[in-house]
C-alpha cells in the first residue's frame, strides 16, 4: 500500500459523528491510505482502536493526555499507562505544552509532558507533540528525556526545526502551509532534511486553502502535499512517496 499520509487526525471527535462513514470514504477516494487517529480521552481511544483493528495497515491510533487537561492527569494516568501498552496503540499523543490557553500551570504541564515521554519510552512508542507558545521548553524537555517522535503542526522557525531533526524528531506540516501569510511554514518545508517531513490535517481543524475556515478532513491532504512539493521544487508524486516512507520509518524507529 502507498498513498497520502495524514499523521494527525481527530476522527473520533464529535465533529465527525454525523458523517464519519462519508469522511472515511472521501479519504479513500483521495488516496489517503494511512491515518493516525488522535485521541485525547481514554474512551475515545478504545473506540478508535476497535475501528482501526479492522484495517490496521491503514489506521493507527495514538492516545495522550493533552496539556490543557493537566488537572485530570492523576485521575487519567493509570488508564493511560494501561492503554499505551496495547499493541493497538501505535504512538503516544498528542502530548506537550500549551502556554496559550493554560498560562498558570506551566510547571504542571512540564512535569506531565516529561512523565508521558518516559511512559512512551517504556513501551517503545514515538510521541506526537503539541507546542503552542512553548517551543523552547518543549525542545529542552525532549532533549533532556531523549524523546523520539514528531512535532505536530509545527509552528517554529526553520532554525529550530533543524535542531529538532538533529535529535531525530520529525516535523509535520498541515493546512497552514497553504495560507498566503505562512512564510515560516514554507521556510521550514524548504529548509529541513526531507527525510523528516510529514503531512497532517489536524482535522477537523486547520483546513487548507481554498477551504480555510471550514471543517477539515483527511481528503484535504493532497492539497497540503501539493504545496509542499511546490515549495521543494519536486513532483507531487515524489513528495507523496517520500512522506509515505518517512511515516513508515517514524512508526518503526523507536524500538
Amino acid at each position: 500500500m502507498t498513498g497520502y499520509i495524514d499523521s494527525h487526525a481527530h476522527l473520533f471527535s464529535e465533529e465527525f459523528q454525523d458523517d464519519f462513514d462519508a469522511v472515511i470514504q472521501r479519504a479513500k477516494n483521495s488516496d489517503v491510505n494511512r491515518i493516525m487517529i488522535m485521541c485525547t480521552r481514554m474512551d475515545e481511544a478504545r473506540r478508535a482502536m476497535a475501528f482501526a483493528a479492522e484495517d490496521p495497515k491503514r489506521y493507527q491510533v495514538a492516545v495522550g493526555i493533552f496539556p490543557d487537561d493537566v488537572d485530570h492527569a492523576e485521575e487519567w494516568y493509570p488508564e493511560f499507562e494501561e492503554l499505551i501498552q496495547n499493541p493497538g496503540i501505535a504512538a503516544v499523543g498528542e502530548i506537550g505544552l500549551d502556554y496559550h490557553w493554560v498560562q498558570d500551570k506551566k510547571k504542571e504541564q512540564q512535569e506531565l509532558f516529561a512523565r508521558q515521554i518516559e511512559s512512551a519510552k517504556k513501551v517503545h512508542k514515538p510521541i506526537l507533540v503539541h507546542a503552542r507558545d512553548a517551543m523552547q521548553d518543549c525542545f529542552d524537555i525532549m532533549k533532556q528525556h531523549q524523546a523520539k517522535g514528531l512535532m505536530h503542526c509545527y509552528s517554529g522557525s526553520a532554525e529550530m526545526a533543524a535542531e529538532f531533526t538533529k535529535m531525530h524528531i520529525y516535523i509535520s506540516l498541515g493546512g497552514v502551509i497553504t495560507f498566503k501569510n505562512a512564510r515560516r511554514a514554507r521556510e521550514v518545508c524548504a529548509a529541513i532534511d526531507s527525510s523528516f517531513l510529514l503531512s497532517e490535517t489536524d482535522c477537523p481543524y486547520m483546513a487548507p486553502e481554498p477551504f480555510r475556515g471550514t471543517k477539515n478532513e483527511p481528503c484535504r491532504i493532497p492539497l497540503i502535499v501539493a504545496k509542499m512539493a511546490e515549495i521543494r521544487g519536486i513532483p507531487e508524486e515524489d513528495m507523496k512517496q517520500m512522506i509515505y516512507e518517512n511515516y513508515d520509518r517514524f512508526l518503526k524507529e523507536p524500538a
